[in-house]
């Protein structure tokens, strides 16, 4: 029975070094000092080698912009720490700020790929990103489908989107799943910056999603919600946090899974976790 660990790093917004944030305690609300991508990438690569080969780290996006140090380099100056971390694939949001054309140019420095199943040219002249990617973990093929902001056209500034259409993705989401499945996928994960509740609409209106690593509203979800047999989490913001999801996988079905929402604090260096770890173990999902 192949064991996968999936991580999730959401809404980073260009925080590359450790700063105060706010969180809640029993008697009200504290600041801490967490994130950082050095304390980060500590977190990782404990967990690979406490797992070598059954590890992928995925980035919902929100990466490229908020900091001067991002900012001002138009997203450039992470690419190279973003690089050094391992990851497996990214979407994106406010990547796009600098207008497609900087997006596109991103994601061809990136060693990974950026996924948006969702966005449509409109143009010849118009990036394109792409929809899907196949991950391999201890043995097990892993289908990630790339879900964009679906607002980037429709309340972001028109710079973002210039020649490009962004859709609510179930349409897209549903295709390609079947199509990976088909592929010889075990596993279905989307990568999305839809935001939590569009997120278990897609869950709802997608069959056979097996998990959903959900970015743009800042959750911190201390455990998975689980809609339509989808696992959805979801980890805070600026890296402040991380998402783990241990996965055990028969048959191209999940048999049982674990959750932690892990505080990359400069108290533990990543070693504590928040509230809601636990395995649950899942009733079996109809074949595929």
């Amino acid at each position: 029975m192949p064991q996968v660990t999936l991580f999730q790093l959401n809404d980073t917004h260009g925080y590359l070094e450790p700063h105060p944030e706010l969180h809640w305690k029993a008697h009200g609300p504290e600041l801490s000092v967490m994130g950082g991508f050095a304390r980060i990438a500590g977190i990782l690569n404990a967990a690979r080698q406490e797992t070598p080969g059954g590890v992928l780290v995925f980035d919902n996006g929100d990466t490229f912009h908020g900091t001067p140090a991002v900012t001002l380099s138009k997203g450039e100056a992470a690419v190279p720490i973003l690089n050094a971390l391992g990851l497996s694939a990214m979407t994106g949001h406010w990547d796009f700020a600098y207008g497609p054309a900087q997006a596109a140019r991103l994601s061809s420095l990136l060693d990974y790929p950026f996924l948006a199943a969702n966005c449509h040219p409109l143009t010849e002249e118009a990036p394109r990103f792409p929809p899907t990617t196949v991950c391999k973990a201890n043995g097990l093929s892993i289908g990630v489908i790339g879900l964009a902001a679906t607002i980037l056209d429709k309340t972001m500034p028109p710079s973002f989107s210039a020649g490009l259409r962004f859709t609510d993705g179930i349409e897209e989401a549903r295709a390609h799943a079947a199509r990976l499945r088909a592929e010889g996928c075990g596993l279905v994960v989307v990568l999305s910056h839809l935001g939590l509740p569009q997120d278990c609409a897609l869950a709802e209106a997608v069959d056979g999603l097996d998990v959903i690593l959900s970015g743009h509203t800042h959750n911190r979800l201390e455990s998975p919600w689980i809609v339509n047999g989808a696992i959805i989490i979801q980890s805070g913001c600026h890296g402040s946090y991380l998402g783990r999801l241990d996965l055990t996988v028969e048959h191209g079905r999940i048999t049982s899974h674990s959750h932690s929402l892990i505080r990359s604090c400069r108290e533990c260096g990543g070693n504590c976790r928040a509230a809601g770890s636990g395995h649950v173990t899942l009733a079996p999902v109809r074949p595929r």
